[in-house]
C-alpha cells in the first residue's frame, strides 16, 4: 500500500562551500604553501594546471573583494563579466569568473542566470577537480530547488562515478532528487551509502528512508524503521506522528493511538492538528468517550480554539458515545459560535430526537436565519415539532417550505399528503 505519510521531503540541496582560486592545490603548492586537504582526492579526471593570465590579476582581485561583500552580486557577475569577455582571459581566468558569477546569481535566487555560469565553468574544463566537481554539485542542488530531478540525477551521477566521493551529503542530496523524482528504491540505497559514509544515522535521513519504503508499499521495513527511529529519540514529536500513521494505514490503529494518546500525555502534542488526529482515530475507532475527552481536554488547555468546529466534533462523539445532555450542550455551544447554521441544525436534529419540540423548532430557525447548506432539513425539524405539538397549520407551512428543498422534496411532499387527509 502506499502510504500517505505526514511528511513532506525537503530537497537537501546544500550548497557546497566553492573553493576558487585562492585555495587551489596548485596554486598553494607553487607559493610554497602546505596543500589544502583534496574535497575530490579519487578522481579520474586529469586536472588541468590552471594558470592566470597576469594581465588580469587586478580585475581577478576586484572579483575577489566583491564576492566576499553581501549585497554585491550584481557587481560581481558584472566584475566576472570583464573578465570573461577580456580578450587576454585564458580558459582557467574565464572558468573562475563563471564560477563565481555563478555563486553570485545563486546568492541572488536567479537559477537561471547561476546554472548558465555553472554550466560554462564546467565546460572550460579548466578548473581544478575540487571546483570543477563543486560546480555540478551546486547546479544539481539548484534543480533539485526548482525540481529539475532529472538534471540534478545526471549531474550526481556523473560526480559519484568519476570521484568515487565518500562524501555522505552529496548521496544524501543524491537521495533526496530520487525520492522527488519517485525513485525510491534509488532514494534508498543512496541513504544507505549516505549513512554508511557518516558513520551514523541521521534523523532526515532516516525519515526520508522511511518514507520511501512506505512509498514502495514496503510496509514492514518501514514500520520497523520507524520503530527504531522512535526508540533512539522517544520525544521526536515527527518519528512519533510517521509511525502512527505507518500504523493506522497497515490496519492497526490500536497501535497508532496508543503511541499518539501516549505524546498527548507527555505534553508533546500541542498543535490542533495533534489533537484532531487523536480525536478522528477514536472516532473512527468507534471509541466516542475516549474522543470526546480529547477534545474537551484541548480546549480546556487552549490547544484547540474556542471554535465552533471542536464543539460540533465533540458534540458528535458525545451523541454517537450515547451521552446525549453533554452532546446538546456543545452542539448549543457551536450555534452560539458559529458563523452558519450547520451547528445549530445539528442542535436541532438532536432536540428534535428528544422530543424537545420546542427548543427544536427555535434551534432550527435560528440555524436557517444563519443560512445552511440544506435548508429543507432545518424544514423538516420544524415540522415534525409543530406536529407533535399538535400545531398542524404550522406542521403544513413548514412541510411545504422543505419540499422546496431538492433534498427533502419527496419526503415533504410524502408527509404533508399523510397529515392532510
Amino acid at each position: 500500500m502506499k502510504a500517505a505519510l505526514p511528511l513532506k521531503i525537503a530537497a537537501l540541496a546544500v550548497f557546497l562551500t566553492a573553493s576558487f582560486a585562492a585555495s587551489d592545490v596548485d596554486a598553494q603548492r607553487s607559493r610554497g604553501g602546505s596543500a589544502p586537504t583534496e574535497l575530490y582526492p579519487d578522481a579520474t579526471r586529469e586536472a588541468p594546471k590552471g594558470t592566470y593570465a597576469q594581465r588580469l590579476a587586478k580585475q581577478h582581485k576586484k572579483l575577489q573583494e566583491l564576492y566576499g561583500q553581501d549585497g554585491k552580486e550584481e557587481e560581481t557577475i558584472a566584475a566576472a563579466e570583464e573578465i570573461i569577455n577580456h580578450e587576454k582571459a585564458k580558459p582557467y581566468d574565464k572558468a573562475i569568473a563563471m564560477m563565481t558569477a555563478g555563486a553570485a546569481a545563486a546568492a541572488l535566487e536567479d537559477d537561471a542566470r547561476a546554472v548558465s555560469y555553472y554550466s560554462r565553468a564546467v565546460a572550460e574544463n579548466a578548473l581544478t577537480n575540487d571546483n570543477h566537481y563543486t560546480a555540478m554539485v551546486n547546479m544539481a542542488a539548484i534543480h533539485i530547488n526548482s525540481g529539475d530531478f532529472a538534471k540534478a540525477d545526471a549531474l550526481l551521477a556523473t560526480v559519484i562515478a568519476e570521484t568515487s566521493t565518500k562524501n555522505p551529503d552529496i548521496y544524501a542530496m543524491q537521495a533526496s532528487s530520487f525520492y522527488n523524482n519517485e525513485k525510491y528504491a534509488e532514494a534508498i540505497a543512496s541513504l544507505k551509502k549516505a549513512t554508511e559514509l557518516k558513520g551514523a544515522p541521521q534523523s532526515q535521513w532516516t525519515q526520508m528512508m522511511l518514507a520511501a519504503y512506505a512509498e514502495l508499499g514496503q510496509d514492514d521495513q518501514a514500520i520497523t524503521l520507524g520503530e527504531e527511529l522512535l526508540a533512539k529519540n522517544p520525544d521526536d514529536k515527527r518519528a512519533i506522528s510517521n509511525l502512527a500513521m505507518l500504523y493506522s494505514n497497515n490496519d492497526q490503529p490500536e497501535k497508532a493511538v496508543a503511541l499518539l494518546d501516549a505524546a498527548r500525555k507527555r505534553g508533546l502534542m500541542n498543535e490542533p492538528a495533534d489533537y484532531e488526529r487523536i480525536f478522528a482515530t477514536y472516532y473512527n475507532m468507534e471509541k466516542e468517550a475516549e474522543a470526546a475527552a480529547v477534545i474537551e481536554e484541548g480546549l480546556a488547555k487552549g490547544v484547540l480554539p474556542q471554535d465552533a468546529k471542536y464543539y460540533t466534533m465533540l458534540g458528535q462523539a458525545q451523541y454517537f458515545g450515547d451521552n446525549i445532555p453533554a452532546a446538546i450542550t456543545a452542539a448549543q455551544k457551536a450555534a452560539e459560535l458559529s458563523k452558519d447554521g450547520e451547528p445549530g441544525l445539528f442542535l436541532a436534529q438532536i432536540l428534535s430526537q428528544e422530543d424537545r419540540n420546542a427548543e427544536a423548532a427555535a434551534a432550527a430557525r435560528a440555524a436557517i436565519a444563519k443560512g445552511v447548506k440544506k435548508p429543507g432539513d432545518a424544514w423538516m425539524v420544524i415540522a415534525r415539532a409543530e406536529f407533535y405539538s399538535d400545531n398542524l397549520a404550522a406542521a403544513k407551512a413548514a412541510y411545504r417550505e422543505a419540499a422546496k428543498d431538492p433534498a427533502t422534496r419527496d419526503q415533504a411532499q410524502k408527509a404533508l399528503a399523510q397529515i392532510s387527509r
